[in-house]
């Protein structure tokens, strides 16, 4: 991190739920969706039972007070779960808290006995199909989000 700061990851919490929508709103400025905002954020508002409560994770990292990441993984069967909502901040992206986040989930995804990953992202973001790659995501596929054309990426935990 070029600026020495920390990020400190924890677990959901509601209280965050307002900055954490806040984030994620940022971070899709400029798509064109081809749906609702709240079709986009029905899982956002509802994160302990999508996420938590169903044996996946979902991490807010933090510098100092102010939230700056978010990610989750969503489990889809005993042993695969699905990559989500990972945001960082505009301002503070390419300082390594992406791959911190990134890092933690994984760890925490194998804790919890997934063996795979997958994930769809914006087919327009070539720095974020870039970060996956770098981080042993293989492209497996493309598809949509809503009208937003995406990659669809798969990386195999087992080994780690």
């Amino acid at each position: 991190m070029s600026d020495g700061s920390q990020i400190r990851l924890t677990r959901y919490l509601p209280e965050y739920r307002e900055p954490m929508l806040a984030l994620h709103r940022s971070s899709i400025e400029g798509f064109a969706l081809g749906m609702t905002q709240q079709q986009d954020e029905a899982d956002l508002v509802d994160i302990e039972n999508i996420y938590i409560h169903s044996g996946g994770e979902f991490l807010l990292g933090f510098l100092d007070d102010k939230l700056i990441a978010m990610g989750g993984f969503k489990r889809l069967s005993e042993s695969r779960a699905e990559l989500r909502r990972m945001r960082i901040a505009r301002d503070l992206q390419g300082r390594g808290y992406g791959t911190l986040l990134l890092q933690e989930l994984e760890r925490r995804a194998v804790q919890a006995g997934i063996r795979s990953l997958c994930l769809d992202t914006a087919k327009r973001r070539p720095l974020t199909l870039e970060f996956y790659r770098k981080h042993g995501y293989q492209e497996v596929g493309q598809g949509f989000y809503g009208a937003v054309e995406t990659i669809q990426f798969s990386k195999n935990l087992e080994g780690r």
